[in-house]
């Protein structure tokens, strides 16, 4: 179930699974046992390997349905991106290439083995008993929430809107809610386990307290809930999310880092900083909040006696 229903949902994304030119001429008309059945004898017009993708993507869908293929896929890709995204970072901490540990923030530190191996299992569970259940609820109201599940895909223009879109609504929502969460009784309740790691590493990432994910998870769906988009789009969006947060957790500011191209994005130094005074920096992504309301001030100066 766990194969059919991830790759269902790739196709699904895809715009593959509902109503598609391949699927049309086929005309299936029940499924009994897992055998597919169709009104015509004969599929000289059609390719085999395409017939045989067809009934097995129909087989699926008419099996498990939209939503529990949505929540697979999703999951699924999410967890394993996380694990997958921290492993270049965990690999340049491992093997120290010279020409790479420039780069690292903490020159000081690397992470030890217990360290990454708590950090996993904690991760772990984050995402089996708080994430999955924030997305099997999100999924149960995608029909509520007219998340879009139809054969054509985005453009690429909405595409990129619809992630620009995200990231300022997530940006803004989460330095408020972090913002928060460095008052007197968050902190000593909740926050402070996400800043027991003063130098953060990759796998540090989602390393928090379950009732921290829960708020923060908060403007990570905000945008998709306002705009209601493709199926593709929340995927999207999921992945570029994570990858984001994995990215400022990672300890390097590489020379092809995100900054270096857009000199409003907050980068890893940045949120270093955060780790490393425990104040300032809030920002999630941008660094647009931090410098309206005056949370960067600390940040600026010690860049300025940095390079002096």
């Amino acid at each position: 179930m766990l194969l059919e229903s991830t790759f269902a949902f790739v196709l699904l994304s895809r715009g593959l699974l509902q109503d598609h030119w391949l699927v049309r001429p086929v005309h299936f008309v029940f499924v009994q046992q897992g055998v597919l059945f169709s009104e015509r004898s004969k599929l000289a017009d059609y390719d085999y390997h395409i017939w045989r993708l067809c009934c097995h993507r129909t087989w699926v869908l008419s099996k498990y349905g939209i939503n529990t293929i949505a929540f697979v896929g999703l999951t699924c890709s999410l967890m394993f991106g996380y694990f997958l995204g921290c492993l270049p970072y965990l690999l340049l901490d491992k093997l120290k290439i010279p020409f790479l540990a420039k780069y690292k923030v903490q020159q000081h530190f690397y992470p030890d083995q217990k360290m990454e191996l708590n950090a996993s299992q904690v991760c772990l569970g984050l995402f089996l008993y708080v994430m999955f259940p924030m997305i099997y609820l999100f999924v149960r109201q995608m029909g509520l929430l007219q998340i879009r599940v139809d054969s054509e895909l985005p453009s690429a223009m909405e595409l990129l809107a619809s992630q620009i879109y995200f990231f300022v609504v997530e940006d803004f929502l989460n330095y408020w809610l972090h913002r928060w969460l460095h008052s007197k009784w968050a902190y000593n309740t909740i926050h402070y386990m996400h800043h027991e790691h003063t130098a953060p590493f990759a796998l540090s990432a989602s390393y928090a307290h379950p009732i921290e994910v829960i708020i923060l998870g908060i403007p990570t769906f905000a945008g998709p809930v306002l705009l209601s988009p493709h199926l593709f789009t929340l995927w999207l969006w999921l992945m570029l999310r994570t990858y984001e947060a994995i990215d400022i957790h990672s300890g390097y500011e590489l020379p092809w880092s995100t900054n270096k191209y857009l000199k409003f994005y907050a980068g890893t130094e940045h949120h270093d900083y955060h780790h490393f005074r425990f104040s300032g920096n809030f920002a999630s992504i941008f660094t647009w909040c931090d410098k309206l309301y005056g949370t960067d001030l600390g940040y600026e100066s010690f860049k300025a006696q940095k390079n002096e």
